[in-house]
């Protein structure tokens, strides 16, 4: 959960964040491939794959601006978060990825903002975003526990089959 004034702030930066979103959400994207170029992987299957990466920098863009509109009332946005905890899952992000994207992001937003981009904005992003990430961080588990215990299912199910018919 964020503070009150971590969702005032975020929320007053909706305007801006939409002026401005994808323009953060390319050089994010661009200052962290440059330091980990091995997560444009998770990126082959998405609208990164375009020539330009726009297409998914555009997505990330409006939900962002979705997320800084939707900040206290979260529950409207249950069904969009769980798609992309979904798709996520099928592109193989992890945990362990989120604190340099937050990192990059929140850069992005000072290279981008510049003025606009104080100390209390950063601070009220840093906050949201840490939010925003342990949700997804959260379902992403549910999800990945899920299809594990599906495919342990099925497996022993084929393994079952398997020694009924060694018996037969």
């Amino acid at each position: 959960m964020v503070s009150q004034k971590t969702i005032e702030i975020v929320k007053a930066t909706a305007p801006i964040i939409r002026e401005k979103g994808e323009e953060i959400t390319r050089r994010m994207y661009e200052i962290t491939f440059e330091e980990r170029p091995d997560y444009k992987r998770s990126f082959e299957t998405t609208w990164m794959q375009h020539l330009d990466g726009g297409g998914q920098a555009h997505k990330l863009a409006a939900a962002v601006y979705a997320y800084a509109t939707h900040i206290d009332r979260l529950d409207e946005l249950a069904t969009a978060v769980d798609a992309i905890a979904h798709r996520h899952v099928d592109t193989h992000i992890l945990p362990e990825q989120y604190p340099l994207i937050g990192e990059k992001l929140l850069q992005a937003m000072k290279d981008v903002l510049q003025d606009a981009a104080t100390d209390e904005v950063i601070a009220a992003w840093a906050e949201a975003y840490e939010a925003l990430a342990t949700l997804f961080i959260q379902r992403e588990k549910a999800i990945y526990q899920q299809e594990d215990q599906e495919l342990t299912q099925q497996l022993a199910k084929a393994n079952h089959l398997s020694a009924a018919e060694r018996l037969s």
